[in-house]
């Protein structure tokens, strides 16, 4: 172990201790207990924000308790709070907010207008708070994690700014650089490579800067797939790499951003693997990487099986948390087992049973009402503006956690169709195609479900090889095992039969390219894995296997 690595360990270890007894702790103490945070919380965030043209409109100085704030204040969605946003920027206004924000979280979401999300100078603080709690659950759940260096894949802080001048950017960058200073100097990146624009020369760049390190013990990741993407780069142009490794500078005509040196004996160990890229595993080049932290719920976890069969049986694959640009909406408290509990310390909390929201009855309840094995709607009031917030998310009530229930994300966005009355949601596809693959005993890599009302039909657009010809009546079965209602429409006539078409490889990739090219960023991309025709703008002809 060389003299860095004995001192920043010990450093961690000093770090963690004072966040056992400052932070830790006392979190523990309020999980016994959250329907008093909450209750708490709810009345701060009425008064703080009670001055507010938003304030005066619902009266929140008058407001006393949940139940006339229910009754008080409508659920809203973001389009709702998107004059006040604006009217804010423009006349500096208490419009949303008590304070002016100083900057925005930028969410391109999957369709329609950007949206930008308030940070308040409190924001950072509570951000800093949260990765304290976050890596110390890390930390204690996980021998030697922080030992080594970090990959952290995330956005960038600033991207741009509004025509006002404040700066936008992208709340996995505002995350990141919230780490505890103990673990900043450990992160490989340089914070240029995430703005870089060109898809494929940034994952170039990603690939150099990981394959220079061999002390990783950590990466972190919102989207599994992002890190399968970089090794997959990292071994197609490995020579590449290894031969611009070589020439140790910093930069050369070909490459527009810092470019890694690397030391002797890995560059010798790197030059070994030439010829015998076959070898290049996860544990021969990274032998001390403990954990890859990341998403595994919504349609991340159809990503995860891929992701363990590239890792070494000691490296954990750990659940990041239900985190959007609006709020972070849970804290993984036990790594081991992936327990995440709402963060009922910085969120105000409603949810909607599922069965009620597709009711159109929208009984919300608090924390303490939820039931294990249930699906629910969240609704969020924050404190940066957001009031009864759907955020159209859908979570799943797991367990708990001494008297804190455990949740975890099902699945975000449109995620959901309804041609006659079936009301299929994007878990069921997922299901469905996981039964494929195991009845097959295959691997999909991507498929998008699409919805056409003018033909009453289903397409599941598949990159695969042709199954047998019984793989669209097997997935049928599958549906209507997961929703009774498909399954009555189907033998009803009402729907038509399930089409498969069967993609070339790389069509993924081609989706993915599409998407970026259309506003979203790499650091918040995802499949939306069920979709309605008229809101899917790839084409998929072009990649048909003939």
């Amino acid at each position: 172990m060389s003299i860095f690595s004995i001192g920043h360990t010990a450093q961690v270890h000093a770090h963690m201790a004072g966040v056992t007894h400052r932070w830790w702790n006392p979190f523990l103490k309020h999980t016994q207990n959250p329907q008093v945070v909450q209750q708490a919380l709810l009345e701060r965030i009425l008064a703080y924000q009670a001055e507010t043209t938003f304030g005066k409109k619902y009266r929140l100085s008058r407001l006393r308790g949940y139940h006339e704030f229910r009754l008080g204040v409508p659920i809203h969605t973001y389009e709702d709070f998107r004059p006040y946003l604006q009217a804010q920027e423009d006349t500096k206004e208490l419009q949303l907010n008590h304070d002016q924000p100083v900057s925005y979280a930028l969410t391109s979401g999957t369709t329609g207008k950007p949206k930008i999300i308030p940070i308040l100078p409190h924001t950072n603080r509570t951000l800093q708070h949260y990765q304290l709690l976050s890596t110390y659950a890390q930390y204690q759940g996980i021998s030697k994690i922080f030992h080594g260096k970090m990959l952290v894949l995330a956005g960038q802080v600033i991207e741009g700014y509004l025509e006002s001048g404040t700066p936008y950017g992208s709340m996995s960058g505002l995350l990141a650089s919230a780490l505890p200073s103990v673990l900043q100097s450990s992160q490989i990146l340089p914070e240029t490579i995430h703005g870089i624009t060109d898809y494929q020369q940034k994952y170039l760049y990603l690939a150099a800067w990981a394959l220079s390190e061999p002390d990783l013990s950590v990466v972190a990741t919102a989207n599994p797939s992002t890190f399968i993407k970089l090794l997959e780069v990292g071994r197609r142009h490995f020579l590449q790499i290894v031969e611009q490794l070589g020439l140790n500078r910093k930069k050369t005509p070909d490459w527009v951003a810092p470019f890694p040196s690397v030391g002797k004996r890995r560059l010798r160990d790197l030059q070994a693997f030439i010829g015998h890229e076959e070898q290049l595993t996860v544990g021969a080049l990274w032998p001390n990487l403990r954990a890859v932290v990341t998403w595994t719920g919504g349609n991340c976890g159809d990503v995860i099986p891929k992701l363990q069969s590239r890792l070494p049986e000691k490296t954990a694959i750990v659940e990041m948390g239900y985190l959007s640009s609006e709020f972070l909406g849970s804290l993984n408290v036990n790594v081991q087992t992936n327990q995440c509990v709402p963060t009922f310390h910085e969120n105000f909390f409603e949810f909607v049973e599922q069965t009620d929201w597709d009711a159109d009855r929208p009984n919300a309840i608090t924390l303490e009402e939820l039931q294990v094995g249930k699906r629910y709607y969240v609704l969020a009031t924050t404190m940066n503006g957001l009031y009864r917030y759907f955020i159209n998310d859908l979570i799943e009530v797991t367990g708990w956690f001494y008297q804190t229930p455990t949740i975890r994300f099902v699945q975000k966005g449109r995620g959901v169709t309804n041609l006659t009355g079936e009301k299929l949601y994007e878990f069921h596809v997922m299901d469905a195609v996981q039964g494929i693959q195991q009845a097959y005993q295959t691997t999909v890599d991507f498929y998008v479900m699409v919805a056409d009302p003018q033909e009453l039909q289903y397409t599941l657009y598949l990159e695969h090889p042709p199954l047998d010809f019984f793989a669209g009546y097997k997935l049928e079965q599958q549906m209507g095992k997961a929703n009774v209602e498909f399954q009555a429409k189907r033998e009803s006539g009402r729907l038509q039969p399930l089409r498969v078409v069967y993609l070339r490889p790389g069509t993924g990739d081609a989706y993915k390219t599409h998407a970026l090219q259309q506003g979203q960023r790499d650091d918040q991309f995802k499949v939306v894995k069920l979709q309605y025709a008229k809101d899917c703008t790839f084409d998929f002809a072009p990649y048909v296997r003939s």
